[in-house]
Formats: C-alpha cells, sequence, structure tokens
C-alpha cells in the first residue's frame, strides 16, 4: 500500500437518495484513477425528504455512523483528508433542516460536506452522454434527446451533432413520485397511477422538445441503467431496447417483492426502493414521444457518477465551449447585441488573465465572467431604462446549461452591476452572498466594467489592446486607434471601482 505523503489515492463519499457511497481511488502517473474499493450502505434520505420535508433525527444518526465507519475505511487506504471530498445529493436542499445535517455530518466525520450542485449533475451527464456518443458514430452524428430521471428532478439534452442545442430540467423524479403517492412497493394495478401522477410534467417536456424530432432517445440514470443490460445486451457502449420490451419488463418487476428483485434479478436493496417509479417514468416518456426503440448507456450510473466527480476537471474547454454556447442561445433569445457581447468577452477574459496574480480566481470565475459578457445586456429586451436590473431578473429566472443556480446568481449580479452602479450590502441578492463570493462579484464587476467600456460605441472600434502595468496606472493600448476619447470617459465614468479593488488607474492609449 502506498505510503499517504505521496497523496496517490482519493476518495469520495456521496450521500445518496437511498444509500451513502463511498469509491476509494488510486491515482496513476497519467492522472487517471483506478477503483480500489466501494462501499454501499443503505439510507433513507429521500423518503423522509419528500414524506416530511425533513431528514428525521434516527436518519441523521444512521448517517453520521456510516460517515464514522467510512472514515475508518480511508484510514486503512491511507487517504489523506485533503483528497476526500464528501457530498450530499441536490435533493437534500429541500428538505429544511439541510444546514443542520450538513453541520452534524461536518461534525461526526471532521470533513466538509457539499451539496452537490445542478451544475455538476448537469456537467457528469454530460460526461456519460458524451462518453456513448464517442463508442457510437451514428448517435454521435445524429439528432439525440437525452433525458435523465434523478430522485427529485428530470433534466433534458438535445444534442445535434454531437453539441449541445438545449438544455431544461423538470420537478419530475423517481422519489417525488413515489412518496407524493405513498407508494410502499409496486404492485401492478398502480403503474397506471404512477402515469397518471407524472402526466402534466411530461406533456411539459414533451412540448419543450416537440420541434426537436431527435433520431435517438438517450435515458439515462441509476434505475434504468441498471435494469437495461437485463432487457437488451449491450452493444457499441448502449441497450437498445424496444418500447415492447421495457413495457413488459416494467410489469414484471412491479410485481416482484423486494426479495424478489435482489433474487431474480441481483439488484442491491438499495435499488429496489424506486425500481418500478423509475422505470414506468422512463416508459411514460418514451410513449409520449412515440419512441421505438429506447437506448440506455452500458455502465454503472452511480459510480460511474462517483469517478468522474473524483477524476474530471470541471473546466475542460469542451464544456466550457458547451456552456458559453448555451449563453449564447440566451443572448439571442433576447435579441442582445452579439457582435458587442463577444467583443467584451474577448476583452473581459484577455484582462482577467493579465490580472491573474491580483485577483487569484480561477478558471470557473473565468468562465462565468464570459458568460456574464455575454448576457449582460440581455436586459434591453424589456427596456433601455434600468436594463442592468432587467438583465439580473432574466439571468435569474433562465436555465443555462452547466451552470448550478449559485452560478447563475454571479453572473446575474456581473450584469446586475456592469454599469456605474456599485455593489451594496442592502441589495437583496448580493447581501445574501459569503464574504467571498461578494468580493469575487466586486473583481470581476470591475474587469467587467473595463471590458464594456472598449466598445462604448458598439462598433468593435477597438480590434485589439496590449495591456501594461507601470507603477499605480493600468495602461490600456489600442493599435489602430488614434482618439479614444469616447472609451476613456466612459472608463472615467464608471471604473472607480476597478482603481479601488486592483489599485490602478485605467488609461488608453496608443501604442
Amino acid at each position: 500500500m502506498s505510503s499517504p505523503d505521496q497523496l496517490d489515492t482519493a476518495a469520495i463519499i456521496q450521500f445518496g437518495a437511498t444509500s451513502v457511497t463511498l469509491l476509494v481511488a488510486e491515482k496513476a502517473a497519467d492522472g487517471t484513477f483506478s477503483q480500489l474499493d466501494y462501499l454501499e450502505k443503505p439510507l433513507p434520505l429521500a423518503r423522509d425528504i419528500f414524506r416530511t420535508g425533513t431528514v428525521s433525527r434516527p436518519v441523521m444518526e444512521q448517517a453520521a455512523a456510516i460517515l464514522r465507519d467510512f472514515r475508518q475505511t480511508l484510514g486503512e487506504y491511507a487517504v489523506p483528508d485533503a483528497n476526500l471530498r464528501c457530498l450530499t445529493t441536490n435533493i437534500l436542499s429541500e428538505a429544511t433542516n439541510h444546514e443542520i445535517f450538513l453541520n452534524r455530518m461536518q461534525v461526526a466525520g471532521n470533513v466538509r460536506v457539499e451539496l452537490i450542485d445542478d451544475g455538476d449533475m448537469t456537467r457528469l451527464i454530460y460526461q456519460t452522454t458524451v462518453r456513448l456518443l464517442k463508442s457510437n458514430p451514428d448517435i454521435a452524428n445524429g439528432n439525440t434527446l437525452v433525458s435523465h430521471i434523478g430522485p427529485g428532478n428530470t433534466r433534458a439534452l438535445h444534442f445535434i451533432k454531437g453539441r449541445i442545442n438545449a438544455y431544461s430540467s423538470y420537478r419530475l423524479g423517481i422519489f417525488r413520485t413515489r412518496e407524493a403517492m405513498g407508494l410502499e412497493s409496486g404492485p401492478a394495478q398502480q403503474l397506471a397511477y404512477i402515469e397518471e401522477q407524472i402526466r402534466g410534467v411530461v406533456d411539459t417536456l414533451a412540448t419543450d422538445y416537440s420541434e426537436a424530432k431527435p433520431d435517438y432517445h438517450v435515458f439515462i440514470g441509476t434505475e434504468i441503467q441498471s435494469a437495461a443490460p437485463l432487457i437488451s445486451k449491450p452493444k457499441q457502449g448502449a441497450s437498445f431496447i424496444s418500447l415492447e420490451h421495457l413495457e413488459k419488463f416494467t410489469e414484471s418487476v412491479a410485481a416482484m417483492s423486494a426479495d424478489e428483485l435482489v433474487r431474480k434479478l441481483h439488484l442491491h436493496y438499495t435499488g429496489t426502493e424506486g425500481i418500478t417509479s423509475a422505470l414506468q417514468t422512463n416508459l411514460a416518456l418514451a410513449r409520449r414521444f412515440n419512441d421505438q426503440v429506447l437506448v440506455v448507456p452500458e455502465g454503472d450510473f452511480q459510480r460511474d457518477l462517483l469517478m468522474d466527480l473524483l477524476a474530471s476537471n470541471p473546466q475542460t474547454k469542451t464544456f466550457q465551449d458547451e456552456v458559453l454556447q448555451a449563453a449564447r442561445e440566451v443572448a439571442k433569445k433576447y435579441k442582445t447585441d452579439h457582435k458587442h457581447a463577444e467583443h467584451v468577452a474577448k476583452f473581459a477574459q484577455q484582462i482577467f488573465v493579465d490580472l491573474q496574480s491580483l485577483h487569484g480566481l480561477d478558471a470557473r470565475h473565468e468562465l462565468l465572467l464570459r458568460v456574464a459578457a455575454i448576457l449582460h445586456e440581455t436586459g434591453m429586451f424589456l427596456s433601455p431604462r434600468e436594463h442592468h436590473k432587467h438583465s439580473l431578473y432574466i439571468i435569474l429566472n433562465t436555465e443555462i446549461f452547466g451552470l448550478s443556480a449559485r452560478d447563475r446568481t454571479l453572473v446575474a449580479l456581473l450584469a446586475r452591476y456592469h454599469r456605474r452602479y456599485n455593489p451594496s450590502s442592502n441589495h437583496p441578492d448580493f447581501s445574501e452572498l459569503t464574504r467571498e463570493e461578494r468580493m469575487t462579484v466586486i473583481k470581476l464587476v470591475a474587469i467587467l466594467r473595463v471590458a464594456d467600456c472598449l466598445d462604448r460605441s458598439h462598433s468593435q472600434r477597438i480590434k485589439k489592446v496590449d495591456l501594461k502595468r507601470e507603477g499605480d496606472m493600468y495602461f490600456i493600448e489600442t493599435p489602430g486607434v488614434d482618439d479614444t476619447t469616447v472609451e476613456q470617459i466612459a472608463v472615467n465614468g464608471k471604473c472607480d471601482i476597478f482603481r479601488e479593488i486592483y489599485g490602478y488607474e485605467v488609461l488608453l492609449r496608443t501604442p
């Protein structure tokens, strides 16, 4: 076994909807991970949350005991604390006492416990789809709709030739449906009730993608991926299941007890709890889209999810490009000046990189700044007057692929403050941020304002800039443009925050 000071072992613990899982992995020299151990223990978190809106004390203490046991296992593998990540399912946020749960776990396990956010979940579903696309050229080059039905929410991703075209999420989930109906098992007669319960949301999703007309419909999720190989042998990285075969399999599963599901289908006990609801929900969605064949990626969704969380870089260029393209689609919807937006985004990125040593922010913040630049004038769609406030409202209430709700708040605030009005502690959304997040907004707003001033005329007459720091001056040289009076006036009018945070006066000059 490797010594702990080599830092080559890592682990992730996740509190899921029905169980707590631990993945221990070893990191190779090339940065890839290989699994050393995988443990799973039942925990009825979703049952508590969707029945009562809280996590009960017995379940909380059960979770704490499991966490302590897992910590002992990590000691045996010599996993350094710095290499441990601990996450919870995002449905925990719906529990009124979720902060108490997080604090209790932090004390019990001496580890920081985080809610997995929407952005992470979307990225993980995206990565699962990308793996499928790589193994199946026909799907990669086609028109593909991906549906992920999770414990509390459903996500839809529309791909055209391997690139994201649209994304949305819905309050339709396996355990949300199950507990709303008080289902304890899954008798056959309840299948119709499940479908009736979910009909409204299924119809909404189908309507939203009625123009997509996909060639392939891919279904992703713990339950459907565990069941798929039992229905159809995988080929080219996926099981191709006919609607008729899924209907027959779902009916047989609904008639089985939990013991029979474990014995006959070799499912884990934690996987039996929601399988009937899951299969029937996937089936309802397939019927609504008139699918003749369902495509289900090969693999263990939960295990792959943990490995992706452990090993992947959330800010790969491909993923960033998809997020930026999603932002452009939003900007197009609200008829923004896309040439101006792209120009501002380019300058903002250049200044961000140049000031890296001062602001100390990472690739995620760079991405949020670029998204904010693309969307900062969406509010003009409603009214030029106070359009910055309208931009705030639009962004806060618009889903953007790859961004969590927290990410959208930061982007919305950057758009809110891109003009001359400075952030204030009495502004509702800004005041709700942590001190660190407020500082991040101020650092990025300062950059966004300067970038916006460089295209004050919306004519892109300044094609490129060179950035130089001399003493307390931040010189922005504009090759080929001699008269920058308009831009300098704009800088003088709204870039005081840049001087306050970075300590430089901004001055434009000809090289």
